[in-house]
C-alpha cells in the first residue's frame, strides 16, 4: 500500500464514523410557545372572522326577520328588485304590494329589502298617543 494513501483512508474514515448520541436536551419556555404557536394562531384567525364577518351577519338577519315579522298593509316597502309599493296585503309567505294604479304584485316575503315608510294610521295612533 502507498504510504500516502493512509493519511486520506483516515480521514474518510472519520468523517464517516456514526455521531455520538446527543444527550438529552431540556425543554424551555421559548420550547413550549413553539409548539403552541400555531394552534393559538388558527384560533386567533378564527376568532377575528366571526367578530368581523359572521356576527354582523347574525345582525343584519336578525334586524331583517324582526322588519318582516312587523310589516302592516299600508306600508311603503322597497324590493330586492327595486320595485317600490305600498303593503296591501300580508300572508304566510307572501305580500301583495299595489305598484300603480290598480296593480298589485305577489312577492315572497323574503324580497321585501326595506320598508320606507309606516303606514298612514299608525303615523296617526302616533300622533295620538303625544
Amino acid at each position: 500500500m502507498d504510504p500516502r494513501f493512509l493519511p486520506y483512508l483516515a480521514q474518510q474514515t472519520a468523517e464517516t464514523q456514526a455521531p455520538a448520541a446527543p444527550a438529552q436536551q431540556q425543554s424551555s419556555p421559548m420550547d413550549i410557545w413553539a409548539q403552541y404557536s400555531m394552534p393559538l394562531m388558527i384560533l386567533g384567525v378564527f376568532a377575528v372572522m366571526y367578530f368581523f364577518s359572521i356576527r354582523p351577519a347574525r345582525k343584519e338577519e336578525k334586524r331583517k326577520k324582526e322588519m318582516l315579522d312587523a310589516l302592516k298593509k299600508g306600508d311603503t316597502v322597497i324590493t330586492s328588485a327595486g320595485i317600490i309599493g305600498s303593503v296591501h296585503a300580508v300572508k304566510e309567505d307572501t305580500v301583495i304590494l299595489n305598484v300603480g294604479d290598480n296593480t298589485r304584485m305577489e312577492l315572497l316575503r323574503s324580497a321585501i329589502q326595506e320598508v320606507r315608510g309606516r303606514s298612514s294610521t299608525e303615523k296617526a295612533e302616533k300622533k295620538e298617543g303625544k
